[in-house]
């Protein structure tokens, strides 16, 4: 009885799971709300605070030449909380930028990077600053689930409001990381589900799986840059495979907070990835050695024939 009651529950979770990844699966991001107009911005040392209509705010900070990181509050100012269990280094040097604005735009500049703010509809765009050309570009404004119309999709009860934005789709760009995935390389037309989850014997096309880290790089004729998405609830990401016109990413809870980097190496942009979220550190040398990793060993005979050829091939005694 107990076997069965535990079987049934087993399977209403993966059910509630199956649901929520389909759903999301179908979420047009083009129907949320969208983040306001800027109304007025402040600038800081390290970069600008956008006010917007409806009380929302965008905060802008410059942390390196090709780092910027980007951080929403929907119809509420962004908390003075602020603080990731992601992030190694806070506290970075900032390097020298410029501002300047039109009636239309406030860009801030960098010895490699433009960050373009449009006023109405707040839009942002990254551009190279020495050759101008656009590197990554808001779809539409940031956009947020304010109506709680898709609260169905939630697998957690407890989690916030649902947040996204939608980039560009470039017309052969293609896009690498995520983590785990049992998907190909290239993550172009592909939908993925971030979310940790033990999924023994998958195969090509399950998701999600073990591993998931919110990191992808893009790349279009030779040119890469890096998004991420520093946020740990339950979160999507679309590479052009319900619109051919954007990618989108976004998360059931918590913050619109991304970060932005620019090679155009893809080399270059895994070292600064490396700077904010951590070096790995030097293996020690007791650690080095042979290993054996398989899952499950039944019965004990075959973990006994394992160790023995081990102790035959290597004349461990």
């Amino acid at each position: 009885m107990v076997f069965m009651l535990r079987t049934l529950a087993t399977a209403f979770l993966f059910l509630l799971t199956l649901v929520s990844v389909i759903s999301a699966q179908e979420v047009d991001v083009s129907s949320l709300e969208k983040i306001g107009p800027v109304t007025g911005f402040v600038k800081t040392e390290k970069g600008i605070t956008l006010n917007c209509r409806g009380n929302s705010q965008v905060n802008l900070t410059v942390l390196a030449p090709d780092l910027v990181r980007v951080r929403a509050s929907f119809t509420k100012a962004i908390p003075t909380r602020d603080h990731s269990w992601a992030i190694a280094k806070e506290d970075w040097a900032t390097p020298q930028w410029t501002l300047t604005e039109s009636a239309e735009a406030i860009m801030i500049a960098t010895s490699e990077l433009e960050v373009v703010v449009h006023r109405s509809p707040l839009l942002i765009d990254f551009r190279d600053a020495r050759t101008h050309q656009t590197i990554n570009a808001d779809q539409q404004p940031m956009a947020y689930d304010g109506k709680g119309t898709l609260a169905k999709i939630q697998f957690d009860p407890a989690a916030g409001m649902f947040v996204a934005a939608a980039k560009k789709l470039g017309f052969d760009e293609h896009f690498y990381g995520l983590g785990e995935k049992a998907a190909g390389l290239d993550k172009r037309r592909g939908f993925f589900v971030n979310w940790n989850s033990d999924t023994p014997g998958y195969t090509e096309g399950r998701d999600p799986i073990y591993q998931t880290i919110p990191f992808y790089i893009g790349l279009q004729n030779s040119a890469a840059y890096g998004i991420f998405f520093d946020n740990s609830y339950r979160s999507y990401f679309d590479f052009g495979r319900l619109s051919q016109e954007r990618i989108w990413f976004g998360a059931e809870g918590g913050e619109l907070n991304y970060y932005f980097f620019y090679g155009p190496s893809i080399k270059k942009i895994l070292s600064r990835y490396a700077d904010l979220t951590g070096h790995m550190p030097m293996t020690p040398l007791w650690s080095l050695g042979v290993q054996q990793c398989r899952y499950s060993y039944y019965p004990e005979s075959v973990v006994e024939e394992v160790v023995r050829q081990y102790r035959t091939s290597t004349s461990i005694t």
